[in-house]
């Protein structure tokens, strides 16, 4: 059985992070206040991991070795993998959804 009520670490990876900047440079351009609440619904998103990383449904790639979690938030995709042995969730990619991804 799970324990979900100990909470994991989290691990952004810098590939993730530069994703996440990267999505929320491009509405900054239409919009800074826009751009603002992208990052902060994101971030809410990633910390929310740290209690129930098994909620999400397994993301299924044919490029990357592994198994990965998908937590969709809007228009984006937050995939992540879990180390249960260390109780770690690595944010591994931040995906727009709208874009064609295969990772």
């Amino acid at each position: 059985m799970i324990d979900e009520q100990t909470l994991y670490n989290l691990n952004i990876h810098d590939d993730a992070n530069e994703m996440l900047y990267a999505h929320v440079r491009f509405v900054a351009n239409v919009s800074v206040p826009a751009a603002r609440k992208l990052r902060t619904t994101l971030y809410k998103a990633i910390v929310s991991l740290e209690k129930m990383p098994h909620r999400c449904p397994v993301y299924q790639t044919h490029r990357a070795a592994g198994v990965y979690c998908r937590l969709i938030v809007g228009r984006y995709q937050i995939i992540f993998s879990i180390n249960e042995a260390d109780r770690i969730v690595s944010i591994r990619y931040i995906l727009d959804s709208r874009q064609e991804n295969d990772i």
